[in-house]
């Protein structure tokens, strides 16, 4: 799917229209006509915002995705271990109802993986199924049947045992995955005096890089040079090399010029958030501000790079491109250095503080 936008007409404006209308957003006197006019911006901001992404009305992979697993209700198809996986919310309901019973189907994030299947069987087990591990009717009707005798714990999180800490205690060892945004021919947000997010998010990760492999942790940058990576590709190289820390670099934008301020992002979709991306994204904004960079916040998202991790991640935005005062800043020779300094400390003041949990 291509990214879509206000303006643009075909057959693929008319899949997302009839989706977000089966959804029962509000497309107007627009309908499903295969133009992406006003009512179908609107439709797509609210649906972004209601679903965790960055609400800016264009169609892009994250949102196209979240979009097309939106349409899955439990019980719409057999969920069973696969290659890929299963992705969608009828896996997040399934996720869900086997948290609350107990059984332990990992964050909720809406992806069958492994730790969901392992859930499955156990219930199955315990249900007096056969453990196959295939959600299909006779496993879905025990759920309800079971779920019925819980009473009021919808939608609230279960706590996490370890409080949103690990049991690590240095930098030495640790396995990070450095994520430069954008890049290629996504140049990310162009900012004042002539700053493009791709190129200060990469001379900023590359500075972490350094910094991490200097204190013995294992680093893999998502990109080293200047090229376009998929959200999901930047996702898989972590769980491929089974990361346990993934940070992403980028830069805010607001109409407003006066806008301003440090933010760090980690996942949060519904009512389940990362206690640990939560714990991690404060450590880092309370270094930001240390190195004078006001700090408004750690906020939840649900951003591909952050939903798609096994291990702790964090989006890291601390300056407003479109604010002159943050653009010179970032555009300072030593700033890369001061940042990726500030990020290094909050990952290491984390680990300190998990050794006291």
């Amino acid at each position: 799917m291509r990214t879509l936008s206000f303006g643009d007409r075909g057959i693929e404006v008319s899949d997302v229209q009839r989706r977000l209308y089966a959804l029962g957003y509000d497309l107007g006197d627009e309908g499903a006509d295969g133009f992406f006019g006003a009512k179908t911006e609107t439709a797509l901001r609210a649906f972004q915002q209601r679903r965790g992404l960055l609400f800016d009305g264009v169609l892009g992979p994250n949102t196209w995705r979240e979009l097309v697993e939106a349409g899955y209700a439990i019980g719409d198809r057999l969920l069973y271990l696969r290659v890929p996986p299963f992705r969608g919310d009828d896996v997040l309901a399934l996720q869900v109802k086997l948290n609350l019973l107990g059984f332990n189907a990992g964050p909720e994030r809406g992806v069958f993986d492994q730790r969901v299947a392992h859930a499955v069987r156990d219930f199955q087990r315990n249900a007096g199924l056969p453990p196959d591990g295939v959600v299909g009717e006779a496993t879905l009707h025990m759920l309800e049947a079971l779920r019925k005798a819980e009473t009021g714990r919808e939608g609230k999180k279960i706590p996490e045992r370890d409080e949103g800490f690990v049991e690590a205690r240095y930098l030495t060892g640790q396995v990070v995955v450095v994520d430069p945004g954008h890049g290629g021919s996504d140049p990310g947000v162009i900012g004042r005096h002539g700053l493009l997010e791709k190129d200060y998010s990469l001379r900023v990760g590359l500075r972490l890089a350094q910094l991490l492999r200097a204190e013995g942790c294992r680093v893999r940058l998502t990109r080293e040079r200047d090229e376009t990576l998929d959200p999901y590709a930047r996702a898989e190289i972590a769980d491929v090399l089974n990361a346990d820390y993934f940070i992403a670099i980028h830069l805010a934008a607001d109409p407003s010029p006066l806008a301003r301020g440090a933010a760090c992002y980690y996942f949060e979709r519904n009512h389940y958030y990362s206690e640990h991306g939560q714990k991690l994204a404060d450590y880092i904004g309370a270094e930001l501000a240390t190195a004078g960079l006001p700090f408004v916040g750690s906020l939840g998202r649900n951003y591909a790079v952050l939903r798609e991790q096994r291990g702790i991640a964090v989006v890291v935005e601390p300056l407003f491109a479109t604010n002159p005062a943050d653009a010179a800043i970032a555009m300072q020779p030593g700033h890369a250095d001061a940042l990726a300094g500030a990020i290094l400390d909050g990952l290491s003041a984390y680990l300190a503080r998990s050794n006291t949990c």
